[in-house]
């Protein structure tokens, strides 16, 4: 029997589901891990969504979730952001879950003709950025503005290929501006702490869960946890070739099912 854990911090697109299908087997899967007793957290870099969104979708697709299950790097940046200043005026690029979690919390989510008053520049995945909001966002961090990125995710799967993720606009604020930013998703500690907190559980009692190594399987590795990739999303098997030590998963299933059936066995 492989060893047991008494929380799993899964990954959404790319493990959980791509698009609007889920990825074989893993409702199932969930299932399975929720008649163990074991604890999930869904933990996604996509700041895009709320938690109550997530959780819709997911109930859509057949997977039992309550919003306390489903943490944000959008939520995650905009408590850190609270934590750190206290009420602040941020200038967004992002999509509209961010804003919807500094309404939330207190922040002033700022419109790109009053950059010069931000205090903080957030930038995560935004599909309407344009020329003009990367000026805003390099004149603001220009004028003091602390930077902020939600993740630097370079691409997120789709069921017809890959897109430019948020780590495509993070870079071009990062080369414009020559400075870099405070990075809240995966694989920072940041957002890893907070969901350890919430499951109220330690690094050695999780599994770390994704598709992708560079994000998922450092963000375990950043805080001692075990680590597990499935080949649904981003990483393939011929990418496990020369692969550093710090990015080596503890294990490697083709999906999520066939990973709860490996340690389940």
């Amino acid at each position: 029997m492989r060893k047991r854990y008494k929380a799993f911090i899964l990954d959404l697109d790319g493990c959980i589901y791509v698009g609007d299908r889920l990825t074989p087997g893993s409702d199932k899967a969930v299932e399975r891990l929720r008649k163990t007793g074991v604890k999930i957290m869904y933990l996604t870099n996509n700041s895009g969504h709320t938690s109550e969104e997530y959780c819709v979708k997911l109930r859509r697709l057949g997977i039992e979730c309550v919003e306390d299950n489903v943490l944000t790097s959008g939520e995650v940046a905009a408590t850190y952001i609270m934590e750190s200043s206290g009420r602040s005026k941020i200038l967004p690029i992002t999509g509209r879950g961010f804003k919807e979690y500094c309404k939330r919390i207190g922040h002033v989510p700022l419109p790109i003709e009053k950059w010069d008053e931000a205090e903080y520049v957030v930038v995560g995945l935004d599909r309407e950025v344009d020329y003009w909001k990367l000026r805003a966002g390099l004149r603001a961090i220009l004028n003091g503005a602390k930077f902020v990125a939600t993740n630097t995710d370079k691409t997120y799967p789709t069921p017809d290929g890959l897109d430019p993720g948020a780590g495509a606009i993070v870079a071009a604020l990062r080369e414009s501006s020559g400075i870099e930013p405070i990075v809240i998703g995966k694989p920072s500690k940041i957002i890893m702490e907070s969901a350890l907190r919430r499951l109220k559980v330690s690094p050695d009692e999780v599994l770390v869960v994704g598709d992708r190594f560079e994000t998922d399987i450092l963000a375990g590795k950043n805080i001692g946890a075990d680590t597990a990739l499935v080949l649904t999303g981003v990483s393939r098997r011929e990418d496990l070739i020369d692969l550093p030590p710090n990015l080596k998963p503890t294990y490697v299933a083709e999906n999520l099912l066939k990973l709860v059936e490996i340690i389940y066995a």
